[in-house]
């Protein structure tokens, strides 16, 4: 078992996973969820480790969403480490619109490859605002746990899907917003993030249907975007609403053209507990031409007796944030 775990601090769920691995592949060896609200996170985290039998001892991997960071992915003349480092000040003053002095600054190699004046590289810039890292430092030690790694939550998500054989766009359905993250086999080439969640989904219908939030997301919930449902008036509202995104796609598609990325879109993968929206996939696929699928984060994990007592549901796109942080290190 790893001295390590995965915590994902959502807007309403607590999630935290301890992951193991052996000859025949992946094992949850801990696992808990348990409901939140933004001014109890600390207790429902202690709640959730005790609930999985981690002990306290564990160093913890945690993730921010993509719409609290700034990102961008840079190409630049291979340099080493040391010349890398001194650079990446000039290169942040130029793409991350906060002052330096309020933000705590990483970077991270992508990949190296050929190119016409010889070897470049693609960096990752990841700007983060110091008053968030110090909220989740002190939220983490509040709950008296040990920091070992930090990223954003696309990456949980790309270390678990990511294929070396597909041109992918990977969308995270969450409940505030849609992150994405575009894909050439397994290297990332852009990410961005749209503020349309799960929250908008209920509101339009709220608004629309004049129903309360609870009715609202039952609806939501069974109905979906299923036309043949309900006369598809659920559908029709929430069609608007989803349409930003797919907007979103397409421009950044289009972004990537006018950047010289020519090679299309093979394959978009749904995460996130919005990923579950009936008719979803089936609408995104006929939208955008291509290939759509909902992510099962445990593709790679023994489902044994032990799993299915764990892990009760068939369908578990809400969890992948949180298993890409417990298999960290060990894939």
């Amino acid at each position: 078992m790893s001295l390590f775990f995965g915590l994902d601090i959502g807007s309403t769920q607590i999630k935290v996973m301890q992951a193991g691995k052996n000859n025949q592949g992946l094992r949850v060896e801990r696992f808990a969820l348990v409901e939140t609200d933004p001014k109890n996170q600390a207790a429902a985290i202690k709640q959730a480790i005790k609930e999985a039998g981690i002990k306290g001892a564990a160093e913890v991997n945690v993730a921010l969403a993509e719409s609290e960071v700034f990102t961008k992915i840079i190409e630049t003349p291979k340099l080493s480490e040391t010349e890398l480092a001194s650079s990446i000040q000039y290169e942040a003053e130029q793409y991350i619109p906060v002052a330096l002095s309020e933000i705590e600054l990483f970077h991270q190699v992508l990949s190296v490859q050929e190119g016409i004046d010889g070897k470049m590289m693609k960096v990752l810039l990841i700007a983060v605002p110091k008053e968030r890292v110090n909220s989740l430092l002190n939220l983490i030690d509040q709950a008296e746990l040990i920091p070992k790694s930090l990223e954003t939550e696309l990456f949980s998500v790309k270390r678990i899907f990511s294929k070396e054989d597909k041109i992918q766009i990977l969308v995270s359905c969450g409940y505030q917003t849609t992150d994405l993250m575009i894909l050439s086999k397994g290297v990332p080439v852009f990410t961005f993030s749209v503020n349309v969640g799960g929250l908008a989904l209920t509101r339009s219908l709220m608004n629309e249907l004049n129903l309360p939030v609870d009715q609202a997301e039952e609806y939501k919930k069974t109905y979906g975007m299923k036309a043949d449902l309900l006369e598809g008036k659920v559908a029709k509202i929430l069609t608007l609403v989803v349409d930003e995104i797919v907007s979103q796609i397409n421009k950044a598609t289009m972004f990537l053209q006018q950047q010289g990325f020519n090679k299309p879109l093979e394959e978009l993968v749904l995460s996130g507990g919005g990923a579950l929206l009936p008719g979803l996939s089936a609408y995104l696929a006929a939208k955008l031409n291509l290939e759509v699928v909902v992510g099962d984060p445990f593709v790679k994990f023994i489902k044994d007796d032990a799993f299915k007592k764990m892990v009760t549901q068939e369908s578990n796109p809400q969890l992948t944030t949180v298993t890409g942080l417990a298999v960290k290190g060990l894939i």
